[in-house]
């Protein structure tokens, strides 16, 4: 689950760092977009780590019940990315933000429990 976890954060960190703060992307319609996106080296890295992130999930789901493994890939990402968006993008951490990962964390902490 952790793989999955961290391939899936690159993998979104990566779709960042491609177009990240470029409001230009549907300037020049849907399929110009489609067309930018497509031929971005950095997407295809980007799939490639989604890609990875499936198959980890696959095989951790072979092991584990969907009702805690999916929670917890899902928590474990949205921490790495906090992490990832503060050091690497430099946004901004709101205490909101950390309350709702508090949160995250507890209830992945009761799932973990009951297992």
């Amino acid at each position: 689950m952790l793989a999955s976890a961290a391939t899936n954060a690159l993998g979104s960190s990566v779709m960042k760092h491609a177009y990240g703060g470029r409001g230009d992307l549907l300037s020049s319609g849907v399929v110009g977009a489609f067309l930018k996106i497509a031929l971005n080296p950095w997407i295809a890295l980007g799939l490639s780590l989604f890609g990875a992130s499936f198959f980890f999930m696959a095989a951790a789901l072979s092991r584990a019940e969907l009702t805690f493994a999916y929670p917890l890939m899902s928590g474990v990402v949205y921490l790495l990315l906090l992490v990832i968006g503060f050091f690497i993008f430099h946004e901004n951490i709101t205490l909101m933000r950390v309350g709702g990962m508090a949160l995250i964390i507890a209830g992945i902490t009761m799932l973990a429990a009951q297992s």
